[in-house]
């Protein structure tokens, strides 16, 4: 935007409602990323909601003092909204009001690079539209700003049944696109090469972590990307990373969670996000210095288990310990195996893999075998793959020691000559 949009926060709690101000903390700062100056914070415990406004009216009415003389262009608040509770706020305050629903739908709008993020994007902001379509008379906001960014797309169409009509066609282009990625992991599927998850909090480093994993392995394929703000990317990268000890795993990078992640969201990007259930080992990757590190660890929990996730293994890798100054988390993890570390200052990664390579080494058995010479190709793809620990050229062919996934070597099972236990 070329001129920043001047905007309120405000968040209503009741006593029920715990990190409330944890969660308008990090409000302000999706504000700052969406391109908006938080002006002022405005925060009201309350025993009951209003169920016209949510905040009390002597509230409101200082709220419309305050926005009338600091000229405030927005108000946001922290808490879900209906479609009449914006409207009926917006006539107090004579200003544009959304809710951290519409503020995360516009961040991820602005993110979305792919055509499946586009898509995602695009029909998690119809259904919150259709969900805001009574009382809210101006969801796409004419002029620009805050709030108002599609991935592309033509605006939001206010009548319901255009709505709808959005709505299948998007999930037309989505089931479309599915196809395409359910084949690319089926690919991954039938590898029988173990799949490794990267999970966590927005902006706790996960992209960092894989980085770190492609340049130490000398992997084939471009760095993701990496930026110190919330949801940096959208799109899930998967490369082929060869451990140091020579095992080969697929890793995930995926999308950063946030608390009070819009329903919406979950649901649009379900599709990226279901293979977690399907992954041998899920790495959860955790701020140490995170001052609200209890709510990012217990949100990332939480969105695994309602993935389908819950019961992947898994391992917590505390980041950025340089900032922790020598302490440990605060909380119990339900994790494991937990380890700390830094994966931008660390020299050595070595307790990393480590780690790594003991959760999955179950995954993998060692087995001797032979191949005649008009099997050549099933050796060069055994070297090329898998950790080899020996290899002898025979009068009648040749013999190798390797280490191979569980999965895949049955398939092998005619030229085993010894299965270690």
């Amino acid at each position: 935007m070329e001129k920043r949009e001047r905007v309120v926060t405000a968040s209503v709690y009741d006593e029920s409602q715990s990190y409330y101000e944890e969660s308008l903390k990090e409000l302000n700062a999706l504000v700052e990323v969406a391109g908006g100056d938080v002006i002022a914070s405005i925060e009201q415990k309350v025993r009951a909601y209003n169920p016209a406004t949510l905040m009390g009216k002597g509230k409101l009415d200082e709220l419309k003092d305050f926005v009338l003389a600091e000229d405030i262009d927005l108000v946001i608040f922290d808490q879900a909204l209906s479609g009449i509770q914006m409207r009926e706020i917006e006539k107090t305050l004579q200003v544009d009001v959304l809710d951290r629903t519409a503020l995360i739908l516009d961040i991820f709008a602005s993110r979305a690079k792919t055509d499946v993020g586009k898509l995602q994007v695009y029909l998690a902001q119809l259904e919150y539209g259709k969900s805001h379509l009574i009382g809210k008379k101006n969801y796409s906001r004419l002029g620009g700003g805050i709030g108002t960014r599609g991935p592309g797309e033509q605006k939001l169409e206010i009548d319901r049944r255009r709505i709808a009509e959005d709505i299948q066609r998007v999930k037309k282009k989505l089931k479309q696109a599915r196809k395409i990625r359910d084949t690319g992991r089926k690919n991954r599927v039938n590898s029988q090469v173990p799949a490794i998850a990267l999970v966590g909090y927005t902006n706790a480093g996960k992209s960092s972590v894989m980085n770190r994993l492609l340049k130490e392995s000398n992997a084939k394929g471009r760095e993701v990307y990496v930026e110190d703000m919330p949801f940096a990317s959208l799109d899930p990268d998967t490369r082929r990373i060869r451990l140091p000890d020579g095992l080969v795993v697929y890793v995930t990078d995926t999308v950063g969670f946030i608390s009070n992640l819009p329903t919406t969201l979950v649901e649009a990007f379900h599709t990226t996000l279901e293979e977690l259930k399907d992954s041998d080992l899920i790495i959860h990757v955790i701020d140490g210095s995170a001052e609200d590190g209890v709510l990012r660890y217990d949100t990332t929990r939480k969105l695994l288990n309602d993935l389908g996730a819950g019961h992947v293994p898994g391992l917590l890798f505390v980041n950025k310990k340089d900032r922790m100054e020598g302490k440990k988390l605060p909380f119990a993890p339900s994790e494991d195996t937990v380890i700390y570390g830094s994966c931008k200052y660390d020299e050595a990664f070595d307790y990393f893999y480590e780690a790594v390579q003991r959760k999955i080494e179950d995954l993998y058995v060692k087995v001797d075998l032979k191949f005649s010479f008009n099997d050549m190709d099933q050796v060069e793809a055994i070297k090329n793959h898998y950790p080899v620990e020996s290899l002898n050229y025979e009068a009648d062919g040749v013999t190798m020691t390797a280490t191979l996934p569980k999965r895949s070597w049955h398939r092998l099972e005619p030229y085993v000559r010894r299965r270690y236990v």
